[in-house]
């Protein structure tokens, strides 16, 4: 077992998960620091659904750029 992560490493792990595939180890830790910390889980889960609106929001700009040129 790895040595656990602190919840700055949570929180740049996530960030880093926007950008590209974690390892396995690294992902094993993530999961396994979510599971065990409440506040990184209710991070997490704010960051998912503040990830989601801003792909909405950049998916719906995009298209509006497409459509008014």
């Amino acid at each position: 077992m790895a040595n656990p992560i602190t919840c700055k490493d949570t929180t740049w792990l996530v960030s880093e998960s926007r950008e590209r595939a974690l390892s396995k180890e690294e992902l094993e830790d993530l999961e396994r620091h979510i599971a065990e910390c409440s506040f990184c889980k209710g991070a997490s889960t704010q960051f998912a659904v503040l990830f989601k609106q801003l792909d909405n929001y950049l998916g719906n700009s995009k298209a509006e750029k497409d459509n008014s040129g």
